[in-house]
């Protein structure tokens, strides 16, 4: 595929369940299209959740497909358990949001290591490849999920995130830009053959890890993968998650993905932050910012993604997380923009005003409950 049929994702229509009238000229919301800014969720979501982010403009989800969780052992393979990806997918199809994947995690009966990417050998990358063509045909263009839940629109997915944050340990072990090369290659080349309108984009680089070696930066490990001859032929975007304590600090990470990709010759090739979120806990890290720090942040983070998002080719922006997790990471426990009894945090007001949606939906947080955390 050459650079000049790279695809930015399809922005839907706003769905009928908005509350609030287009946004006016002077908004947040109508400086990038409907659709732009996304949400990535953490822990449980239901049909409650899934009102409100319709209501809140949300219009893309971002959910995790774990290979392992689906299909934890051998004997599985003919029959995975889609049962969790069925229901969320089902409730955001009911409420009009797209889902998409990023998809990782290899079960202990084709790896010992979890971490690792199963291209290892020719029964590895079969067996991944297998995963990845079920996957397409249950939840792609006229799958079976679709046909099996016909009183549902259509939302099919279309767009396609091979694996997570490839570039630290968390998720890969020993990472090595020339053994995710070969993933993304055989990745790549199935999902654009099933389905030819697909988006592939390489997993969330995780922007500035703290301890390289062994992680290694986003740039260098981008740098290092386009020597893989051709590779950029298959895929159809970067992900970039830019965990930074400050929302300018973001600009770097950015522009030094765009200078590689200039350099390597794919500069046309969109830019999607497929995680990007401040806690609203009181500094344990340097990404918690306190309950009106993580409003800032996000404030700042989303106007400089939109005033930039042509020239830094943004394909969209995805917030982690909609609601705070218990004995989740040390900034994921309060990443969300509700409480996990569903309370408004001030950054939620704030994600309304950039996708235009209703903040009045759930009742404000109190500052008690901001103080105590999750």
């Amino acid at each position: 595929m050459s650079n000049s049929m790279r695809r930015l994702p399809i922005v839907l229509l706003a769905t009928a369940l908005l509350a609030l009238a287009p946004p006016t000229a002077g908004s947040p919301a109508a400086t990038a299209p409907p659709g732009f800014f996304g949400i990535s969720p953490q822990g449980a979501t239901d049909g409650f959740d899934y009102e409100l982010m319709a209501k809140a403009g949300i219009q893309s989800l971002r959910l995790p497909l774990n290979w392992a969780g689906t299909e934890p052992d051998f004997v599985d393979r003919a029959d995975p358990d889609w049962s969790w990806l069925d229901e969320q997918v089902g409730l955001a199809a009911e409420n009009g949001i797209t889902a998409y994947f990023f998809v990782w995690g290899t079960p202990h009966w084709v790896s010992p290591r979890m971490g690792a990417e199963p291209v290892a050998s020719a029964r590895q990358r079969r067996d991944w490849l297998s995963f990845l063509r079920a996957a397409v045909f249950r939840y792609g263009p006229g799958g079976r999920f679709w046909s099996e839940n016909s009183q549902l629109p259509e939302l099919p997915v279309h767009q396609w995130e091979v694996w997570n944050e490839e570039n630290i340990v968390t998720f890969s072990r020993r990472p090595n830009p020339a053994r995710f090369a070969r993933l993304i290659r055989i990745s790549g080349r199935l999902l654009h053959r099933l389905d030819p309108a697909s988006t592939v984009i390489l997993g969330g680089l995780f922007g500035r890890p703290l301890q390289i070696p062994p992680n290694v930066a986003s740039a260098d490990y981008l740098d290092r993968l386009y020597r893989s001859p051709g590779i950029e032929r298959f895929f159809d975007g970067v992900a970039l998650h830019p965990y930074v304590a400050a929302a300018k600090a973001m600009r770097g990470q950015v522009t030094a993905l765009r200078r590689v990709m200039e350099r390597n010759g794919d500069d046309r090739t969109p830019l999607y932050m497929t995680e990007l979120g401040w806690g609203s806990d009181g500094f344990e890290s340097r990404w918690e910012r306190g309950p009106r720090g993580q409003a800032r942040e996000l404030s700042r983070a989303f106007s400089m993604l939109s005033a930039n998002r042509a020239r830094w080719r943004i394909g969209g922006v995805w917030w982690f997380s909609w609601t705070d997790a218990a004995h989740a990471c040390q900034f994921c426990d309060s990443a969300g923009l509700l409480t996990e009894d569903r309370k408004a945090k001030p950054a939620w007001y704030r994600f309304n005003a950039w996708t235009g949606g209703n903040s009045h939906t759930v009742p404000r947080a109190s500052a008690a409950a901001l103080r105590s955390g999750p």
